[in-house]
């Protein structure tokens, strides 16, 4: 029944009441309502079923708001459009904007899909739902659920907002929304999530920021931090796109930032007993890359493969026991899996891994790092293959082949050139390196990473410089290898020049080599054998063995062996060197040197030399009568200390006065005469900028006995009473102290103000001297001057204090000034008076005892400045050169402190004038440890200007700046002097021409005249004739070289420089000589057919105009390829003046290959003589040689 009331929506009257309008209803009669049914029924009839009809109500109320007619219904609320059915119990229709609002218990149908909620809109002409209040819809295929739904009727679609719960095909999908459409073919809804998105199915848990869903396709998509939670496996990425046939999950795929996580579980085997488990242990093995797809087979994953920087980290159990981790890496990394569990793993392109056992389950305790362009890990057979270049290192081995597999149940590793099945790769033969070993390699490899041993087949592996090959080699520990029918060899061809040949060979490493029996082979014919060899077998460490020794024969020594000995290295921290030599005429030499080593810490050498030489006779078999013993001890020794200290030693000690000069083996070490020891101790604090030091130091003069014996061609004549020489002069302690420069007022500001500049140092030096001399005296008898039989001593000590102060600035910019003063004050214990002889005209000196101290000191200001200049000279690819001139003067005086300063008389010097006005001066601190006090004033200002020309090329898109010259010039001014103020002009210019020829040009010009009869310089300007000032030209030294070479007509070869490995002795005969074959390197490499050096050095010097001195050298090296194996060379040295040919020498020199020929040959002179060699060029084998010397190359000792 549906009743209806009519009223106006009018505003009542305030003392209405609204629910009396409830109570006026009117009661149609029955025949209104008769006639209202069927008028109803008959529009109902005919009406447009695409209209929102009312079908049914209790309560039917027709009121007008605000204009409006709008119905209100109650009581079975029936609305129908087309096949969509309304229900509820209380609504609202505005038929003028087609809406119904629907309230209390509502429901929608349509065509098998259902809608329940509190409240619902309905938007007719829109077809839309707005379902609000606990809404669902569901139909066969698919549940939802949300705060808010919006349906659209006539699409079968809408929108979900607020806790969306969507069900479909066994997936649960919630999200904040989510936007559906169901296509009337297919048997569920796609659809788009966002917010919050999770998927659950039965098997995973997906989550993202946003999923869509296509069902005709059955793919899901998720972006915005997509992860998906697969049987505790976690896969993530920048988004994730699922493929699914018949609701079945078929593939996955992430196309970008690609990461899979993967729990693990498991126990760690027990420390006690192998048997038990220990430790639970629990780890996340992961993987990622730029892509990562997986397939998946009956819902489970079957394989997953990553692209792009893919990298993997697993952890490996054996029985739930752990067993290490693997870290690997490469272009793409494939899975497969069974039975849900990891299968296969193969990694391809630029592989690379890590693998660390675990110390406790494994034998192993060190990883295993491993490379290969293929690796292949077998998880099940716990074994793994390396493909293409396969590389692993394992501790401090490092194994190379085409192709590795290890066996990591037995640790076996197996490494062959490659697979017999791969055609198209190059083999590559396996080689294992070992630290402190040579690498070893052969056609076949297997190798147990536990034990450490191994076997090689048709192996060969290098030692130094020598190559070894066998059969089969094999390691019975870490240092000892065997290998059966071996062949050793320093030639690198394929078939050797020479070889050892041994049917059994043993090999220790950092020690020797036994083989035997041996046979030398020359080519492939055997020469002769030996029943045991024994080579040095260190890797290019120091080993022990015997030094072999030289023959030869010359007219000082006669025949003689020099250079027999041992070497000893019992340890890397010490050594020493037994070395002897005979001379049949001359007598015998031994040698000790000891050599001891501490990195980081200290280095020293011990050495001792002692020498038998013949005495009145030249024949070896008198030794034992006749002989003059005589040793020298050196010991050097250098130690850094923690915090800034060190420790320095260097002692010498000889028997003989005369050792250096009789047994010096070059010009310079017969020329040393003094026997100097020091031994220092040094500690500094570098942020203070403080340092001290102590010291000891001891100065001998090894010749004194000579010097002083009248009968020695040594002999010092003295020409004077109370000359001195000194014996032996020693200082200890000597101790100092030193402050590095600091600014007097430091600041950290950016704007410094100009006494931030002023800087200081300090230093301060103690010093307790004691000096041994011999002094001259007037022998009355002889009316000659001698020397004292008995030597004299003398002791003295001092403080020396050191100081100086500057303050660089800066004058408008450009100019820089900076003054300096310099301050030295002396303490002394003693000082010496002077009484005044009027007879004699001298001071007698008198010791005084007691404190006395000097203070000296020097002031200085120097300016200099830079100007530039530019003239643009477009020659070529030059653009302009440019001229740098630095001017500079600076003005420095240093006080006469004989004389008083400021008005006060010092009282260093005592000053007497005798009748005439000659001054006679004494010095108080004369003789002592001040020295003498400066009596000389200078006042003095000195100048110089340096001028460097550049020139700016272009060079293409490029511009740089080429040195073309420079000269500098300087001189000064003192105004002090009495004459002659005017220092001497001096200059220098250099140039390097192209970059290849250097030209260097030194010039002194005098301003005053030459008084040739007196031969002297006169206090007159040189005025030439025009009235100008005219400086002499005094010296001038011109040296240039250059280089020429010749280009092989052929074409280009290998431009190494051929090694000249020919070992020439360098103590040649003769004062002034050094051996004219050491600076004859070879400069000439094989692109080259010939080359020449020329230098020249000519110098001028007229201090007297009259008497000028001129040289003129000429030096040339030239070498000439004759062939690729042959080399000629050719010094020469020429005296330009005289035109005089001083030296020359010849050398040829033949490549062997492994073998080398030499002959050194100068003709005449003082280096006269001959060398020929053929030897080895191996340094191992260097004993093999045929040598013949004469002259100068057979050394003047031993």
């Amino acid at each position: 029944m549906i009743i209806i009331k009519s009223y106006s929506f009018s505003k009542p009257p305030l003392s209405c009441h609204p629910c009396k309008w409830w109570t006026r209803d009117v009661v149609l009669n029955k025949s209104w309502k008769i006639l209202f049914f069927t008028l109803f029924f008959i529009s109902l009839s005919f009406a447009d079923d695409n209209r929102l009809r009312l079908k049914k109500a209790n309560v039917l109320e027709n009121k007008t708001i605000n204009g409006e007619a709008v119905k209100f219904i109650s009581g079975n609320v029936i609305f129908t459009k087309g096949s969509l059915t309304l229900n509820c119990q209380e609504g609202r229709h505005y038929e003028k904007n087609d809406l119904a609002i629907l309230y209390r218990r509502v429901s929608a149908i349509q065509k098998g899909r259902t809608l329940t909620c509190d409240t619902l809109k309905f938007f007719s002409a829109e077809d839309r739902i707005l379902s609000i209040g606990s809404p669902h819809v569901w139909d066969p295929d698919y549940d939802l659920k949300a705060d808010t739904i919006t349906v659209f009727t006539e699409q079968d679609s809408g929108v979900a907002l607020g806790n969306v719960l969507l069900i479909q095909k066994g997936q649960i999908i919630s999200a904040d929304r989510i936007e559906y459409q169901k296509d009337p073919e297919k048997d569920g809804v796609s659809y788009t999530a966002i917010g919050n998105v999770m998927i659950e199915d039965s098997s995973r848990i997906a989550t993202c920021g946003k999923a869509k869903y296509d069902r005709s396709n059955e793919m899901t998509t998720l972006e915005i931090e997509p992860e998906i939670k697969d049987n505790g496996r976690i896969l993530s990425g920048e988004k994730i796109v699922l493929t699914y046939f018949e609701e079945e999950l078929k593939k996955l795929h992430i196309p970008k930032k690609a990461f899979a996580l993967t729990p693990i579980n498991g126990y760690q085997q027990s420390k006690v007993d192998s048997l038990n488990f220990g430790d639970t242990l629990a780890f996340q093995d992961d993987m990622g890359g730029s892509v990562l797809t997986s397939y998946f087979k009956n819902g489970t994953l079957d394989s997953l493969r990553i692209e792009g920087m893919a990298k993997t980290l697993y952890h490996v159990f054996e029985d739930s026991i752990y067993q290490g981790k693997n870290n690997a890496s490469g272009d793409t990394i494939i899975m497969t899996f069974l039975e849900d569990e990891l299968d296969r793993l193969r990694i391809i392109g630029g592989s690379k891994g890590k693998y660390i056992p675990d110390s406790v389950s494994t034998d192993m305790d060190s990883p295993v790092i491993y490379t290969a362009d293929k690796i292949q890990y077998r998880l099940k057979d716990e074994e793994t293959d390396f493909e293409g270049q396969a590389n692993i290192k394992h501790e401090n081995s490092n194994l190379e082949a085409g192709f590795i597999t290890v066996n990591w149940q037995t640790n076996m590793l197996s490494a062959i050139p490659k697979l017999e099945s791969d055609t198209l790769s190059e083999p590559i033969f396996p080689v294992i390196k070992e630290k402190g070993k040579d690498p070893m390699s052969g056609d076949g490899m297997t190798y147990n990473l536990n034990t450490k041993k191994g076997r090689v087949t048709k192996g060969h592996t290098k030692a130094d410089d020598g190559f070894y090959t066998g059969n089969q080699i094999r390691n019975e520990t870490k240092k000892v290898f065997y290998i059966e029918n071996s062949t050793y060899t320093t030639c690198d061809l394929d078939t050797a020049h020479f070889h050892f040949e041994s049917t059994k060979m043993k090999v220790i490493q950092n020690d020797v080599v036994i083989a035997r029996p041996i046979i030398l082979h020359l080519g492939q014919i055997p020469i002769f054998g030996l029943p045991l060899g024994i080579f040095p077998h260190k890797g290019g460490q120091r080993h022990s063995g015997w030094i072999m020794p030289s023959y030869g024969d010359s007219k000082n020594r006669g025949q003689y062996i020099q250079g027999l000995g041992f070497f000893w290295a019992p340890s890397e921290y010490w050594d020493s060197k037994f070395t002897m030599g005979f001379g049949d005429q001359q007598g015998a030499i031994f040698n000790v040197q000891n050599a001891y080593r501490v990195r980081y810490k200290f280095n020293g050498r011990i050495n001792i030399r002692n020498t038998q030489d013949l005495l009145g006779t030249n024949n070896i078999t008198d030794i034992k009568d006749s002989r003059k013993s005589s040793t020298i001890l050196n010991w050097s020794h250098t130690q850094k200390l923690r915090y800034d200290q060190s420790f320095n030693a260097k002692v010498t000690y000889s028997t003989s006065g005369d050792y250096n000069k009789v047994h010096g083996q070059s010009e310079a070490e017969r020329m040393n005469q003094k026997s100097i020891s020091n031994v220092s101790y040094s500690k500094r604090w570098p942020k203070a900028k403080n340092s001290i030091s102590a010291s000891y130091y001891s100065n001998r003069d090894l010749l004194i006995d000579d010097k002083i014996n009248p009968t020695s061609p040594y002999y010092v004549t003295p020409t004077r009473a109370e000359t001195q020489l000194n014996i032996v002069n020693r200082t200890f302690p000597k101790f100092s102290f030193r402050h590095g420069q600091s600014n007097l007022f430091p600041t950290a500001a950016k704007d410094k103000k100009w006494f931030n500049t002023i800087a200081y140092n300090y230093g301060l030096n103690f010093n307790n001297k004691d000096r041994d001399y011999y002094e001259s005296v007037f022998i009355d008898s002889s009316d000659s001057f001698g020397w004292l039989d008995s030597a004299s001593n003398e002791q003295n000590s001092g403080w020396v204090h050191t100081s100086s102060i500057r303050a660089p600035q800066k004058l408008f910019k450009y100019i820089s000034v900076n003054p300096s003063m310099n301050l030295k004050s002396v303490w002394v214990d003693e000082s010496f008076d002077g009484d005044w002889n009027d007879s004699t005209l001298s001071f007698t000196k008198v010791e005084k005892q007691g404190f006395a101290a000097r203070t000296t000191g020097s002031f200085s200001i120097n300016s200099n400045t830079q100007i530039y200049g530019l003239f643009p000279i477009p020659i070529g690819p030059m653009r302009a050169i440019r001229h740098t001139m630095s001017p500079s003067i600076g003005y420095s005086w240093t006080p006469d402190f004989s004389k008083p300063l400021f008005g006060k008389d010092l009282g260093y010097i005592i000053t007497e004038t005798d009748s005439t006005g000659k001054e006679y001066f004494h010095d108080r601190f004369g003789g002592t440890m001040a020295g003498n006090t400066p009596r000389a004033e200078r006042k003095s200002m000195n100048f110089g200007l340096n001028n460097v020309f550049q020139a700016k090329v272009k060079n293409g898109d490029e511009e740089k700046k080429i040195d073309l010259l420079s000269w500098r010039m300087s001189s000064s001014y003192n105004f002090a002097a009495d004459s002659m103020n005017l220092a001497n002009l001096r200059s220098t210019v250099r140039s390097k021409i192209s970059g290849k020829l250097n030209l260097n040009l030194n010039m002194t010009h005098d301003f005053y005249k030459y008084d040739t009869t007196r031969n002297k310089r006169i206090a007159e300007y040189n005025i030439n004739e025009n009235g100008f000032l005219d400086p002499r030209l005094t010296s001038v030294r011109l040296s240039t070289g250059f280089r020429f070479s010749g280009k092989r007509w052929t074409k280009k070869i290998d431009t190494k420089i051929v090694e000249d490995t020919t070992d020439i002795e360098e103590d040649l005969a003769g004062p002034g000589l050094i051996n004219p074959l050491k600076n004859m390197k070879n400069t000439l490499d094989n692109s080259n057919l010939w080359s020449t050096n020329v230098s020249l050095s000519y110098s001028y010097t007229a201090t007297n105009p009259e008497d000028p001195r001129k040289t003129f050298w000429v030096n040339t090296n030239s070498s000439i390829n004759v062939t690729e194996k042959w080399r000629v060379s050719y010094r020469a040295r020429f005296d330009m003046i005289i035109q005089d040919l001083v030296s020359h020498s010849f050398s040829i020199h033949r490549d062997l290959h492994c073998w080398e020929l030499s002959l050194n040959w100068t003709p005449s002179g003082m280096g006269q003589g001959i060398n020929f060699k053929l030897n080895v060029k191996s340094p191992t084998l260097k004993d093999i040689k045929i040598e013949k010397k004469s002259g100068v190359f057979s050394g003047p000792r031993f």
